[in-house]
């Protein structure tokens, strides 16, 4: 979902390998993480080793990035566009193709439905839930909880629009993307 071009020169791939670091090494060393952290057995030695390993990967490059992402709250296909400051706090649920701006912030314990789409500068506290499809505006804050399919905006956060469209809905490319993400979720796991 991040981007990351499906074809690319020897060059290209060399350099990605030495100055490596990017948005979409942050969330493959978060996903290694929390797969060894979530292991519903005791740990063999190999396994400690990996999940130090993955760990500390993940904490490099979230302070490289700027993010505090706890590792079980995201769901598959979550886009970041830019590196800068994200603070996702651990108990939070974000469900599948969330999009998350610079400067946000999500704390308390939260259900928060597919589609997110999160603008730079806004954030959602409190223990609320929320539906699918919401898109917080710019510089917003939440802090009750709400349907679906919404367009919140303001300090405190009010419904601009119902029925709002999902952000993937209004741009072919990542629509697309979306497709293909869910089409290889279901060969994985149907």
């Amino acid at each position: 979902m991040n981007g990351k071009p499906e074809k690319r020169n020897v060059k290209e791939f060399f350099l990605s390998i030495l100055f490596g670091g990017g948005i979409i090494e942050y969330l493959h060393a978060m996903r290694c993480y929390a797969y060894y952290a979530n292991l519903s057995h005791k740990c063999s030695p190999l396994e400690s080793i990996m999940k130090a390993y993955w760990w500390y990967r993940y904490y490099k490059l979230g302070v490289k990035l700027g993010f505090t992402i706890g590792y079980n709250s995201l769901g598959y296909g979550v886009l970041i566009p830019h590196h800068g400051t994200i603070v996702v706090n651990g108990n939070a649920r974000v469900g599948n193709f969330a999009v998350l701006h610079t400067c946000t912030c999500i704390a308390g314990k939260k259900e928060i439905g597919d589609y997110l789409y999160f603008s730079t500068g806004s954030q959602i506290v409190g223990n609320i839930n929320l539906g699918d499809g919401i898109t917080v505006a710019s510089h917003s804050l939440v802090n009750h909880s709400e349907d679906s399919n919404l367009l919140l905006a303001g300090v405190p956060a009010v419904v601009k629009r119902l029925n709002y469209t999902k952000w993937p809905e209004t741009d072919r490319v990542y629509n697309s993307r979306v497709q293909r993400v869910k089409t290889l979720f279901n060969r994985f796991y149907s």
